[in-house]
């Protein structure tokens, strides 16, 4: 797996939208509305390139579409300024960057609020969205396929402006505006190799790293609440050898997206190896915590150890996975926006197998944290 640095560009970060409700023909009492939405750029990414994310990067995103809503899920029509053609709703990246404000005019008045997704295609009808109910983990792990969403209700401006209809109508508009933020599901791993913390007499002279996987995730979320589902532990008890080893040394085929082998020899002379390749994880965002595990063999020995928690540079546990936010590993003394996982020598002990590791809790910035044990 590796990463992709993917921005979207700064002239497409606002978009404004007009919405008309025609209540009659009369335009000194026609009550208009005009939707002005402003939408925020999101930053994560899973791809092919080996960049990590960096401050200010965005998503990269496909295509995007707006559906003109009220509360209770019923979707309303729009036309363009002269009432013979239908509005435009949907666009591609290119077509944000180079698009005017689009404009909706002729909405029904019950429009009260406006859903947008992004990466779910041009076709989706507002019922086959309010159908996909589901999310999958496993579809979420690459940045052109992320499900971005939001919705927001519509809030009077205090405004109004003027259009001319084709029989020659001018119609008043009051102005509405929705802030949308676009957001995934999914809180973001990131690992970009491995440090082994040698004593001043090392006890072991050979580490291998071959394998990182991960578990203790869900499965599944709903698009709209985000309510996680079917948690999944590929071993059934982390310290009981026979299970942890009979998972560890049957491959899977094809590899799947929480499971990475690795070739990486760390010496006491060389405590450091970096993946041929940085390698991020994808889990819907939530309270539970994943788990680590490192299957390695020192001087010949088979091993492994597993995560208990994670942890900020203060020693404050990280009990909720955010949206959006981006947990990398940092160990201390590297440089900054390395994301190593820091292996204490001590703990490569068939009888101690648990890491706590220091993550930083990123919002969109990538910041040096340390490491606790």
């Amino acid at each position: 797996m590796k990463l992709t640095k993917l921005m979207l560009s700064a002239s497409i970060a606002a978009l404004a939208l007009v919405a008309c409700n025609k209540q009659d023909t009369t335009p000194e009492v026609n009550r208009l509305k005009t939707v002005e939405i402003s939408l925020e750029n999101v930053l994560i990414s899973k791809g092919l390139a080996g960049d990590k994310i960096n401050a200010g990067d965005a998503v990269q995103v496909n295509d995007f579409k707006v559906f003109l809503t009220d509360a209770a899920g019923n979707e309303y029509t729009a036309k363009v300024a002269d009432g013979s053609a239908e509005a435009q709703s949907y666009w591609t990246v290119e077509g944000l960057a180079n698009a005017e404000p689009a404009v909706f005019h002729y909405v029904d008045p019950n429009c009260t609020k406006v859903v947008a997704v992004a990466n779910l295609g041009k076709d989706l009808t507002f019922a086959e969205y309010k159908a996909l109910d589901k999310l999958q983990i496993d579809a979420q792990q690459d940045q052109k396929t992320l499900v971005l969403y939001d919705e927001a209700d519509l809030v009077a401006a205090g405004t109004q402006h003027k259009d001319t209809n084709v029989d020659g109508t001018t119609y008043v508009a009051d102005v509405y505006k929705a802030e949308l933020v676009l957001t995934p599901r999914v809180s973001r791993f990131e690992v970009d190799g491995f440090v082994v913390e040698f004593n001043d007499e090392p006890k072991f002279q050979e580490i291998k790293i071959t394998q990182l996987a991960i578990q203790n995730y869900y499965a599944k979320t709903t698009v709209v609440e985000g309510t996680e589902e079917e948690i999944v532990n590929h071993m059934a008890d982390l310290a009981n050898q026979a299970d942890v080893y009979t998972w560890l040394d049957n491959p899977e085929d094809p590899q799947p997206w929480y499971r990475d082998y690795c070739d990486l020899t760390i010496t006491p002379t060389s405590p450091k190896a970096d993946t041929e390749n940085p390698l991020a994880y994808h889990i819907f965002s939530c309270t539970e915590t994943p788990v680590f595990v490192i299957k390695l063999i020192a001087d010949g020995q088979p091993a492994y150890l597993y995560s208990k928690g994670f942890f900020k540079a203060d020693g404050t546990q990280v009990t909720e996975f955010e949206e959006g936010k981006i947990y990398r590993m940092n160990a201390a003394g590297e440089v900054e926006g390395d994301g190593s996982i820091p292996i204490p020598e001590d703990k490569i002990d068939p009888m101690d197998r648990c890491l706590e590791i220091t993550v930083d809790v990123v919002d969109w910035v990538v910041e040096l944290v340390y490491p606790e044990f």
